[in-house]
């Protein structure tokens, strides 16, 4: 598996993301937007951390149970007093904003940023993306083999692909969301457990999580 960057301007970071997108099956060069060069130092420092290889992080995520992972994450929850009823709020209803890609934006002012890396990785699957970049495994974020069952998941059942992985925020673009509010609810709790700060440090419940979630072509998330 091989990594190159490529330097872009910020204005044209959607385009060109899209552009490469396009040609993926071609190329197999899959893109994703990286960041500024400081999120480019981090992303390259991870991976230099990690002595895994790339491959045995893919075949280690097929031992990962989801369902059994976020079992783990909710025992431990649960040692903190954590309250599902607290946790999950009121449904607040349809939500028309529901997102889109923003890692080419100034967080602070919403500007865009002058310039920005663009990454590509020769991988077989979008979602060997965590493996190639070794990403994870400091605070809350997961170990990079969790990141890649996961990411597996959702790219069947949800067509779900990684548009973006920099140093704390990974997003997604997404073509089959979750159409009902039962579906939404169900993908917003396995996302809280896989990215809690989305909800306790963002949206303030996962009924607000699924709402954004429901018939949304977006995901965002965000590890401290």
């Amino acid at each position: 598996m091989e990594l190159t960057t490529l330097k872009i301007p910020g204005h044209d970071a959607i385009r060109l993301l899209n552009e490469h997108r396009s040609h993926y099956a071609a190329t197999g060069q899959y893109p994703f937007l990286i960041g500024d060069a400081e999120e480019l130092g981090r992303i390259k420092e991870a991976a230099e951390f990690n002595r895994q290889k790339p491959t045995a992080i893919i075949k280690a995520s097929f031992e990962v149970k989801t369902a059994e992972w976020i079992a783990g994450r909710r025992k431990e929850a649960e040692e903190y007093e954590f309250s599902p009823d607290e946790t999950l709020g009121e449904w607040p209803g349809e939500i028309a904003a529901k997102g889109s890609i923003g890692l080419h934006k100034d967080v602070l002012n919403g500007k865009i940023k002058p310039e920005l890396y663009l990454g590509l990785a020769k991988i077989d699957k979008p979602w060997h993306l965590p493996a190639m970049l070794k990403y994870g495994a400091w605070n809350e974020c997961p170990d990079p083999e969790v990141h890649c069952a996961f990411h597996r998941e959702w790219q069947e059942r949800y067509g779900a692909e990684i548009t973006v992985m920099s140093g704390d925020v990974v997003e997604c673009a997404v073509t089959k969301p979750p159409t009902d509010r039962k579906a939404a609810t169900i993908l917003a709790w396995e996302q809280y457990w896989y990215c809690a700060d989305i909800v306790e440090q963002g949206c303030g419940s996962v009924s607000n999580l699924a709402a954004t979630l429901l018939n949304s072509p977006y995901w965002y998330f965000w590890w401290d």
